[in-house]
């Protein structure tokens, strides 16, 4: 689900080492790994896993002993976990050494022995670190300030990673003003761009300054926007009745509000009519944004699902009323043999379910046997195959072969990360769909 809404690498967190395993299968990518550590019987369950399935991981400064007290103790312990590393091919480049933060507050050399760490991996040893920043500052008033100034001090001791909030304006001082200090922002252009919203909130102006100041550091926008959103559509919407409320929950994904505003709509409007008075027009313009590159797959994602729970809503009161629904064509949907990478179907199932059509998700890996005879069993008129590896287009080809034979009326879309339009002709589909607005596109064009 999480990949299903961010481009952005994720970390597998857990000492589990059978949960490591099961995250790193499904994991699209290149996932960083937390952790391993010095102890002997760690590094022979995790680092079997780093080397099948691939992966940064992070090596905590720990063995059977429990954590040294001196930077000698973490260096001998770190060169142990690379010395074991390279038995299983697993590069310097890929290891990221925590040196542990210990908090100042009960170990008053902890942030000295965890900077001469960092400083000493990045010059004896060539590997990357990283710090649970805050961490240093347990126990103590006015964390932020200690956090802001450490953080600095740990970037100047060759600190390349940190654990850090990034909706911390001061934490984000810090780090743009270390990187202009360091030559490291050319024309400090970064320290520039940042500059407005990294303003230090004028005198007298009191918490709302600081908190506004925080909330814009950056990456804190969008979740500033989010609020913004949820706040007015929970209001403003609210005071424009119902419908209103219902058509921009749907648009700015606000689950609970949309199945509330589903529920009284229910009370004085038949269900189809919500249906296709609110809850169409809404996806549609969402879709029309995300094709115009004005919303994008976080904020059609959570369109989706706000969308969901008003359909589940109105699916309930149709079921309890004897209330006929609106049923549309199946549609089967299948990543194809040998593929194990299922967000992109995943998120058409979502949309298509939220336009009433009736899917049958086969799941991942599915031979294209098994989709030809759901195909026929139900007399399906369009399937969707998926595939994101390109090992994998060639039993698409083979899948679209066979229903050609089997199911000459099922008209087949494809769509994943390797597929062009230009290959989807090659295999012989019959639409090549680049996302899954695309999808619900083509499947009002067919099923009509």
């Amino acid at each position: 689900e999480l990949q299903a809404v961010t481009e952005l690498p994720l970390q597998i967190d857990t000492t589990d080492t059978e949960a490591m395993e099961q995250a790193l299968r499904i994991y699209n990518g290149k996932a960083l790994i937390n952790s391993v550590n010095g102890k002997q019987e760690v590094m022979d369950a995790v680092f079997p896993l780093v080397k099948h399935y691939g992966g940064t991981v992070v090596a905590l400064t720990i063995d059977e002993e429990g954590i040294p007290a001196t930077a000698d103790g973490r260096m001998a312990i770190a060169r142990k976990i690379c010395a074991e590393a390279e038995k299983y091919g697993i590069q310097k480049k890929d290891i990221v050494i925590d040196a542990l933060c210990m908090t100042i507050s009960s170990e008053p050399t902890g942030a000295l022995v965890t900077l001469e760490t960092v400083r000493r991996v990045r010059q004896e040893l060539g590997c990357n670190t990283i710090l649970g920043v805050s961490n240093i500052s347990f126990g103590l008033p006015q964390r932020e300030i200690v956090n802001s100034n450490f953080f600095t001090m740990a970037m100047q001791s060759g600190l390349t990673a940190a654990i850090i909030n990034p909706n911390s304006a001061a934490m984000m001082r810090s780090y743009y003003s270390y990187r202009a200090l360091a030559a490291l922002d050319e024309h400090c252009g970064d320290y520039i761009e940042q500059a407005a919203r990294l303003a230090i909130p004028k005198a007298g102006a009191g918490g709302a300054s600081g908190a506004g100041a925080a909330g814009s550091a950056g990456s804190g926008a969008p979740a500033a926007g989010a609020a913004g959103a949820s706040g007015s559509a929970d209001t403003g919407s609210q005071a424009a009745g119902p419908e209103h409320q219902l058509t921009v929950s749907v648009e700015r994904g606000l689950k609970e509000q949309a199945a509330s505003a589903a529920g009284e709509l229910l009370k004085t409007m038949d269900s189809l009519t919500v249906i296709n008075s609110c809850m169409i027009p809404a996806l549609d313009k969402v879709g029309k944004g995300f094709e115009a590159g004005t919303v994008f797959l976080p904020q059609l994602l959570m369109s989706a699902e706000a969308a969901k729970s008003a359909f589940e809503v109105i699916k309930n009161q149709m079921e309890s009323s004897g209330e006929a629904g609106e049923k549309k064509d199946k549609i089967v949907l299948a990543t194809v043999k040998g593929d194990i990478h299922d967000i992109g179907k995943n998120i058409v199932k979502v949309l298509l379910e939220n336009y009433s059509y009736d899917v049958l998700d086969l799941g991942k890996d599915v031979a294209p046997e098994a989709i030809v005879e759901e195909t026929i069993k139900n007399h399906v008129r369009l399937v969707g195959l998926s595939a994101l590896m390109t090992t994998t287009v060639p039993s698409m080809e083979e899948t679209i072969k066979q229903l050609r034979k089997e199911a000459p009326w099922a008209k087949v879309m494809v769509g994943g990360a390797v597929l062009t339009q230009e290959y989807a002709d090659m295999i012989g589909a019959d639409a090549y769909c680049r996302d899954a607005m695309a999808s619900v596109n083509y499947a009002q064009q067919v099923l009509v």
